[in-house]
């Protein structure tokens, strides 16, 4: 199959691998070309090749579209869709110090919410995102890419334990070695609304043990005031401590500056199929269970886009029996860790000795500071981000049935794709 592209040049380079620009003999169209490194274990050859099985399930207009997929010399490679305006990383810095206008922020983020929604609405977390993983088309279409991290849940209220992301990006749960869900991505994608409205990354530091302590303890200097309230307060929302008060992306999706915006980016069809048919499989689920807790209905275009209950007493249970998370160690921006059986501060110990950088793409221009630094009585800390919100049962991943793909992905993945 190799010898069916011609590969034009290299783009990317990572732990994972390679991303070559390839073109199709015979065809003028042009594509990225994912070469991954197949690994001999076997759990890391299952691995590498769930990533081609999940993207090339998620059809969505912003997710970067699955082509091909094959395996040859050691290598799986991976062929998607070109996006050719670069990623939202290289957007924000060509910015330089002009802020984006606020009706670009809200095209750029419904856009990476429908996205999402599309990925959570078949229970898979990303747990990756970032502006360096979305991808712009010169058209202005946005697309959620990079599903290199991504894990699919076995049940609606199951929880990962396992968690390989960039620090910047990390939730709070994820550095306290607790049990995490759909949750940690609303929080990576709060940090790139922050991005968005401030050209930086929402939480700086020049050592890990206070970058660590900002997003566990600490708060982030406001966004501009040329901003809305409403874009704060989702910000805010999205920041909150508990992972269980964080909107889920439906709920986002249904404030009323998101949307209005939603049939600007999909059709008529794919409103239908993403919000009103799965509203109602939802609302079908929630009468055949029996339920224990009234949750507050969150109105959307079509219709109520609420989950049912049962969250907080999964997450109680199972912050309890919290159990093995690894941090394997990786090239570039991904820096994982074994946080086995580790306090906080034995983790900020290995992570300060262990000589990563912390100067991240969109850090301050000092490049590795802030305006809070310092020991941990020193960061103000922001009293509200403890406050509960009304609708805490809110979560993409309740009250829905298992995927009817799970089946054919063992499938694949036994049978080697």
């Amino acid at each position: 199959m190799m010898d069916t592209y011609t590969v034009l040049k290299v783009i990317g380079e990572g732990s994972f691998g390679r991303a070559l620009l390839v073109q199709a003999h015979n065809e003028s169209q042009q594509y990225v070309m994912k070469e991954i490194h197949l690994s001999k274990n076997p759990s890391g050859l299952q691995r590498s090749r769930r990533e081609a099985i999940l993207l090339a399930k998620m059809k969505h207009p912003n997710i970067v579209a699955f082509i091909d997929s094959f395996e040859a010399d050691g290598h799986l490679y991976i062929v998607m869709e070109y996006c050719d305006g670069g990623d939202l990383t290289q957007k924000l810095l060509r910015q330089k110090e002009k802020l984006l206008s606020e009706e670009m922020v809200l095209n750029l983020f419904v856009q990476i919410c429908l996205g999402m929604k599309h990925i959570h609405d078949k229970r898979v977390l990303h747990r990756d995102i970032k502006s360096k993983n979305i991808f712009l088309t010169k058209n202005g279409v946005v697309k959620l890419g990079d599903f290199g991290s991504a894990h699919l849940l076995n049940s609606p209220m199951a929880f990962a334990h396992t968690y390989v992301g960039t620090p910047y990006y990390v939730s709070p749960e994820i550095w306290e070695n607790k049990p995490y869900n759909n949750k940690s991505d609303i929080w990576a994608l709060g940090c790139v609304l922050y991005e968005l409205c401030t050209l930086q990354h929402p939480f700086q530091s020049n050592s890990w043990k206070n970058l660590i302590l900002k997003i566990c303890k600490g708060s982030y200097t406001p966004i501009p005031s040329q901003y809305s309230y409403e874009l704060q307060y989702v910000i805010k929302q999205m920041f909150k401590r508990n992972p269980k008060d964080r909107p889920s992306v439906s709920t986002i999706l249904a404030r009323n500056c998101f949307a209005k915006l939603i049939s600007k980016f999909l059709s008529p069809e794919m409103v239908k199929k993403e919000f009103c048919e799965v509203t109602a499989k939802r609302k079908k689920a929630a009468r055949d269970k029996p339920r224990t807790m009234q949750k507050a209905s969150v109105p959307s275009k079509c219709e109520d886009v609420s989950s049912s209950a049962g969250g907080s007493e999964c997450m109680k249970t199972t912050e309890a029996s919290a159990g093995l998370r690894k941090w394997n160690p990786a090239e570039g921006e991904s820096i994982a860790r074994n946080l086995a059986e580790k306090t906080l501060e034995e983790t900020v110990s290995q992570m300060e000795a262990s000589g990563n950088p912390l100067i991240g793409p969109l850090s301050a221009a000092t490049g590795n500071t802030d305006d809070v630094d310092g020991e941990m009585g020193t960061i103000e800390l922001d009293p509200e981000r403890l406050e509960p919100r009304s609708d805490d049962e809110d979560t993409d991943f309740e009250g829905t049935d298992e995927p009817d793909w799970v089946d054919e992905l063992k499938k694949l993945l036994e049978n080697n794709l």
